[in-house]
């Protein structure tokens, strides 16, 4: 039996692991950062993902992964294609939790800047 690690962090990615054949999905960082509520989260997200795509078990999908063909990567860059920019971007802040942190150290970075050349005084 295989079962998928690493980088679990969303139901779509439970999802992509189970599709590929994973028997169990293992949720190490995501849980160490946001807790045991990411349990709850991710199967949450994986319902709705199953919803949308109209699978009702686990079963209708797993394992399923199509084998690689030119047709289908060219589908698939289409569809990547034809995502709103915006989508886009939304999806990078999503999917970074860092970023709040990476603003803030740039605001002290910067300050402690202004105060070695005497533009602030701290």
């Amino acid at each position: 039996d295989v079962v998928g690690v690493g980088g679990v962090e969303t139901g779509a990615d439970a999802f992509e692991l189970i599709l590929c054949g994973a028997k169990a999905v293992q949720v190490g960082t995501c849980h160490w950062k946001e807790g045991p509520k990411c349990f709850d989260r991710i199967c949450g997200e994986l319902e709705e993902l199953m919803k949308t795509k109209g699978y009702t078990s686990i079963d209708d999908f797993y394992n399923k992964l199509k084998p690689w063909s030119k047709e289908g990567a060219a589908l698939s860059r289409a569809a990547k294609k034809s995502e709103k920019p915006q989508e886009v971007q939304q999806k990078a802040q999503e999917n970074n939790p860092y970023s709040l942190l990476c603003a803030i150290l740039v605001v002290v970075v910067a300050i402690l800047i202004a105060d070695k050349f005497g533009i602030v005084t701290i």
